[in-house]
């Protein structure tokens, strides 16, 4: 070592460099130059003072610049850290912190920056020292001066950045150094230096808070990653899943799922975010194995990647070798391997050589099939999140990530597509029949340049011809939906293509024991469980636990999975013989869920929803037979009236009304009036009486009534009498509809206790009308446990409604609520969408009754949409007309008008006695309004009505109602004038009557107006 006069000797060897450079200093002397004079000395004195202490020779100094050494790393780093700390602290110029580049900053624990800024740079390394004869001073020459140098330049103003090498020589000894704030920010191109440098960047915990603009040099990327394209739409959840399972350690993830779903988008996307995140020391490194069918081709690709250069001479384990070296040698590296399933006789051994070769190395893989090695954890892709059926806002809509990305892709084509209200449930329905899969969003997407959103749905149904990409270099399998599915198919055996084409029949999914009875595998190969679980396994059926049937598991097909196999069908035979043995076993299976009760238990409610598609199916299937035989009609008639239970209780209520016009015409011109013929036209009159049909349900069940009345059926006449009774209700016949049911009444049962409780139930409802709650509870509670006897969910939720309804009415709202919440849970627990709106209807008026108008509102606003989307006309117009009520205790008036208008319109051929009732209601409104000539013309066309005369609930509400017109008139007089005395002592007449009706005219409408009546009397009175 080279001794000099100076105390501290001149480190020599391997030396820790430090260079030093003040940030802004040139501006700074031209703004203030005294102030400058006297910082540079405080800053000179301060370094000085420290590299003493240190032990640290100053080589030289340039300007405002310094060039020091010192024998270890730690002596540097420590120097660098300690003058940074102190800096802030110095007594520097007042006129030297006025100026931007030297101002005091503040962050939450204190001073930030404060003064003169100061970058520095360390490196380690072995420079060539040389002493000046004349002077005596060492100085340092080399490559490794030169790396400081650059160091320090890519820094900013207060910050230290150390290289790598120098990095490993103290990132032991933080402790020792005061527990700096360390963070690595990557490995940089430095000007003139050949190799990538690392930088970590080093500040005292002091001043932790300091943050800095990306390094002033070009960082060398890691990896073969491409620049991220955005963020990814929906898949959050996903990549946390991720980045948990590699900070946890695991050393190979791979992603399942068909052809389509986004496990490229999603591996890609990842590795790009933590490519950016410096995670990795070897590097984030992509591999596209899509053409790969051997070891050599992988690890050819997998090199190529890497760019590592194999040895071609040599075995084929030997090319394996080097790549498991190679990628040892990088440390923790991350390599995606996408499009993988064609491997899978190679890939697990490959990869458990390279795991145990690179202990650091960690896979991510896509594929369609597991590889089922030790280490490999995996996840099944889902589709991206749709719409609820029940969701018909724009905003409910917009919230849906396949939405979401249908509206960016189309953006991409038409620069400014937004999603309107018109459009939103168009582009629901495209998101759902695509499944969510994210492939066959995308090419939908992409269409809108030629067409809209109305039209790509009409042509969803050739959607193989329609989701294609326009762009010619395109991979087949990425740019053609049915290009990802054939190369799925291409991978299967021979008996596993057969097993997927004859899954094709199956739609909405199917369980073991349906396929087991419907599939005719080849018998020298495996047997159905096997060959599901095979197909399963490559990502070409998937698994779903149905809900509220714990324990159980289906298996189904994405639509466009199953419309390819569909097509394929035709090559390996058995059509005809397939669609036989499915009809046959739906149609036993639905048979076997309606023979203990017509209306369905709830597990058979359930059972009954999950087949609705295969029933459905299985009736096409029958329609399309040409030339139509009695058999196949016979199927399709038969699958309609098994469906009845379903559609009724989760609508939409004309979903079979087509299919059972056309199978009625057929059936009848093949085999004339059969039993089933009558079956399936009572079945057709219901569903009329459901849609607010009444003329078409009242021809076809009084058809059938005297069919069956001739063949001496008295309980099928017994039931068709009472569902005529209904139509008769509904039409404000109430005197019919009594006669109906005591004509039904005189029809013995036999054993059938549901059709008991059937009369029963109904003639409590018209009691309802006729006589008031008094006379109604007895038969409608009697008719509830009879239900509940048969185990029939359906009426057994329907006629608990009623008994609310009849209890609420007579006044007894609590009780009602208490009863209607009850049957929204039993509806929700067997998925009865009608009974769940029929129930928050009725609670919503009770709601109304019991002054919480704001929860009223909520429940009243979605039955309007729920009997929007079941078909149910009266269920949304009754909703409408108490929305009405809802907004005039609000105080909106006008909202009230609007409501009640639209009620009318809905219900006028639907329930006339519900149309009168909110008739009466709008001409009351009406009159609050000042809108006199119209309201009394209201309440003249009320006054002729027949129900008035034997209706009590309507006739008191009627008469309270006009007190609205002489409270109007009274508001508009002189106050306290005789006229305006006179007005108001009719209206408090009416309230006395009203107060003082009989218990068969009361009702919640009669309580809600007599509390909003003496509320403004009242406020009259006080003027």
């Amino acid at each position: 070592m080279c001794a000099l006069a100076s105390t501290v000797e001149v480190p020599t060897g391997r030396v820790a460099l430090v260079f030093t450079d003040i940030e802004g200093s040139t501006r700074l002397w031209e703004r203030c130059s005294a102030g400058m004079r006297a910082a540079l000395e405080l800053h000179d004195r301060i370094l000085r003072t420290r590299l003493f202490e240190h032990s640290g020779y100053e080589v030289k100094t340039q300007g405002d610049s310094f060039m020091v050494a010192f024998a270890t790393v730690r002596d540097a780093v420590s120097w660098c850290l300690e003058v940074q700390a102190e800096l802030p602290r110095a007594p520097w110029p007042e006129e030297l912190l006025a100026e931007r580049e030297a101002a005091e900053v503040r962050g939450s624990w204190g001073v930030v920056h404060r003064g003169l800024r100061v970058r520095m740079g360390v490196h380690v390394g072995e420079p060539e020292c040389r002493i000046d004869a004349r002077t005596g001073r060492a100085d340092y020459f080399g490559r490794m001066v030169n790396v400081t140098a650059r160091v320090a330049d890519a820094g900013h103003g207060g910050q230290v950045l150390v290289s790598g090498e120098a990095w490993s020589r103290v990132s032991g000894l933080l402790e020792e150094l005061g527990r700096p704030a360390v963070r690595a920010l990557g490995q940089f191109r430095l000007k003139g230096i050949l190799d990538p440098v690392p930088l970590v960047e080093l500040l005292p915990a002091t001043l932790a808070e300091r943050r800095f603009a990306g390094l002033r040099v070009a960082e060398e990327r890691r990896g073969n990653m491409p620049p991220r394209a955005g963020d990814i739409i929906g898949r959050e959840e996903e990549l946390a899943l991720l980045r948990r399972w590699f900070d946890a350690g695991a050393r190979l993830v791979t992603i399942l799922g068909p052809g389509g779903m986004g496990k490229t988008r999603l591996a890609s996307h990842f590795g790009c975010l933590q490519q950016e995140a410096r995670r990795w020391e070897g590097g984030v490194w992509w591999c596209d194995l899509t053409v790969a069918v051997s070891v050599e081709d992988t690890c050819h690709a997998v090199g190529k990647a890497l760019g590592v250069v194999l040895a071609r001479e040599g075995a084929e384990g030997d090319v394996v070798e080097q790549l498991g070296r190679a990628l040892g040698g990088r440390g923790a590296v991350l390599v995606l391997l996408d499009n993988v399933e064609q491997l899978l006789a190679h890939l697990p051994a490959l990869l458990s050589r390279w795991c145990a070769l690179a202990p650091q190395a960690r896979f991510l893989l896509t594929s369609q099939e597991a590889l089922r090695i030790g280490e490999e954890r995996t996840f099944d892709l889902e589709p991206l999140g749709l719409p609820a059926e029940e969701d018909t806002s724009l905003e409910a809509i917009s919230r849906s990530d396949a939405v979401r990305l249908f509206v960016e892709r189309a953006q991409v084509t038409q620069e400014h597509y937004a999603l309107t209200m018109a459009d939103a449930p168009l582009v629901a329905e495209i998101v759902r029949r695509l499944d969510g899969i994210a492939l066959a969003i995308e090419l939908a997407a992409a269409r809108m340049r030629q067409m809209g959103v109305g039209q790509l749905r009409e042509r969803l149904a050739h959607r193989f011809e329609l989701l294609r990409s326009e762009r010619g270099e395109a991979a087949s399998r990425q740019a053609t939906l049915r290009g990802a599915i054939d190369w799925s198919w291409n991978l299967l055996t021979p008996a596993e293509q057969v097993a997927l084409a004859q899954c094709s029949v199956f739609r909405g999914g199917f369980t073991l024991e349906a396929a087991e009875a419907v599939l005719a595998l080849p018998p020298e190969g495996a047997d159905v469980l096997e060959t599901l679980e095979s197909l399963r396994a490559k990502s070409l059926l998937r698994a779903f636990a149905p809900e509220g049937l714990p324990g159980e598991l289906r298996l189904g097909m994405y639509e466009s999975i199953r419309e390819y196999a569909a097509a394929r069908l035709v090559e390996v035979g058995c059509g005809d013989a397939l669609v036989a043995r499915h009809a046959d076993y739906y149609l036993a299976l639905a048979r076997a869920l309606r023979e203990p009760v017509p209306g369905g238990g709830a597990e058979a409610l359930l059972r009954l929803a999950l087949e609705r598609e295969n029933l459905l199916a299985l009736c096409d299937q029958a329609l399309a037979e040409q030339p139509a035989t009695p058999e196949s009609t016979n199927r399709a008639l038969a699958a309609l009236v098994a469906l009845e239970p379903d559609v009724v209780a989760r609508g939409p209520v004309g979903l079979t009304l087509p299919r059972l016009d056309k199978a009625l015409v057929r059936i009848a011109a093949l085999l004339g009036e059969s039993p089933l013929w009558l079956e399936a036209l009572a079945v057709r009159g219901r569903a009329h009486l459901e849609a607010g049909q009444l003329p078409s349900a009242r021809r076809d069940l009084e058809k059938a009534r005297q069919a069956f009345r001739a063949l001496g059926q008295e309980t099928r006449e017994k039931r068709l009498l009472v569902d005529l009774s209904i139509v008769a209700r509904h039409e404000g016949a109430l005197a019919e509809a009594w006669s109906l049911l005591q004509e039904a009444l005189r029809l013995g049962s036999g054993e059938d206790r549901w059709l008991e409780a059937y009369t029963l139930g109904n003639l409590g409802i018209v009691e309802l009308v006729r006589s008031g709650a008094g006379a109604a509870v007895p038969h409608l509670r009697a008719a509830l446990e009879r239900f509940r006897a048969v185990g029939d969910t359906t009426f057994e939720v329907t006629f608990l409604i009623n008994t609310a309804l009849a209890i609420g009415e007579a006044g007894g709202t609590e009780e009602a609520m208490v009863l209607l919440e009850e049957a929204m849970v039993q509806a929700m627990e067997a998925g009865h969408r009608a009974g769940s709106a029929f129930a928050r209807l009725n609670l919503g008026c009770f709601l109304l009754d019991a002054e919480r108008t704001p929860e009223a509102r909520e429940h009243l606003e979605a039955v309007v949409q729920l009997g929007r989307q079941l078909g149910m006309r009266l269920v949304e117009g009754c909703a409408r007309g108490e929305l009405g009520r809802a907004s005039l205790a609000a105080g909106a008036v006008e909202a009230a008008e609007v409501h009640l208008s639209e009620a009318i319109a809905l219900l006028n051929r639907l329930s006339r006695w519900n149309m009168l009732r909110f008739f009466a209601h709008l001409a009351a409104v009406q009159a609050l309004r000042g809108e006199l000539p119209e309201a009394r013309k209201g309440f003249a066309a009320l006054e002729s009505e027949p129900e008035l005369r034997d209706d009590p609930i309507l006739r008191e509400l009627s008469s309270l109602l006009r007190a609205s017109l002489a409270l109007a008139r009274a508001r508009v007089a002189p106050p306290g004038s005789e006229e305006a005395e006179r007005w108001l002592r009719e209206v408090r007449e009416r309230l006395v009557r009203a107060r003082g009706a009989p218990p068969a005219a009361a009702s919640s409408d009669l309580r809600g107006w007599l509390r909003l009546l003496e509320r403004w009397l009242l406020a009259l009175d006080g003027k």
